[in-house]
């Protein structure tokens, strides 16, 4: 998702999710979960529950995050896929 000035949307959040777990996948990551919450009267949310129960979350106005180790909202899917490391 490039990062631009422009509010994202539902569809776009929803399809960079689907860019990420599509990422994760051809990694051999499997993911168990994803939860998103796209209300728009509010910052979207979302989060993927990683094999053996890792997680990782993100929020339109925070990024993402392994808990440990956070990246920008509009991080490349390669990049997210990388917070997984060393967990």
């Amino acid at each position: 998702m490039q990062q631009t000035g422009a509010v994202r949307t539902p569809v776009a959040v929803a399809r960079y999710f689907d860019e990420v777990v599509d990422r994760l996948t051809r990694e051999g990551i499997d993911v168990a979960q994803i939860v998103l919450d796209l209300t728009p009267a509010r910052p979207m949310r979302g989060q993927l529950v990683i094999d053996r129960g890792r997680v990782l979350r993100w929020g339109e106005d925070l990024g993402w995050s392994n808990g440990v180790r956070t990246t920008s909202p509009s991080a490349h899917p390669r990049e997210v896929a990388g917070l997984l490391e060393n967990l």
